[in-house]
């Protein structure tokens, strides 16, 4: 059995740099020896997925990805994530403002594995960030176990 690992990594593509911050904080505050590395826009997203398509590079165990996004879209990178041999294996969780029913068809058809619209309430918006990473660090060591 291999040895579980000691941290869990999240990686976020939030172009909004209040969102960012408060994401950011509420995991690491909620969760010990988790990592947050984060993508500003599209374009560096696109440039992620390139570049760890066939590396060695290490890769995060889950995506927080918001929809608005500079120069390609949320939607954009979600087909190309999920194309990527390499990183459609890894839990994608559409983050994002927008409660439009196209967005959410359109983003689960693409094989989002989640679908949550950020909350404007600060209480409710840390909770869900907590559910969120407690969720996927939960589905992580029952993988792991399996």
């Amino acid at each position: 059995m291999e040895k579980q690992k000691d941290t869990f990594d999240v990686l976020l593509i939030e172009d909004d740099d209040d969102h960012a911050e408060v994401i950011e904080f509420y995991i690491t505050e909620s969760f010990s020896y988790t990592g947050v590395k984060r993508i500003y826009d599209g374009e560096r997203a696109m440039a992620y997925i390139k570049e760890h398509e066939n590396g060695m590079n290490s890769l995060p165990d889950v995506i927080l990805l918001d929809l608005k996004l500079p120069r390609f879209d949320g939607h954009e990178i979600l087909v190309e994530l999920k194309r990527s041999h390499r990183l459609k294996q890894i839990p994608v969780v559409v983050f994002t403002t927008s409660n439009s029913h196209s967005d959410v068809e359109k983003a689960l058809k693409n094989c989002a594995n989640s679908y949550i619209v950020k909350p404007m309430e600060p209480e409710k918006f840390k909770e869900v960030i907590k559910m969120i990473i407690a969720y996927w660090k939960l589905n992580e060591r029952i993988k792991e176990k399996g």
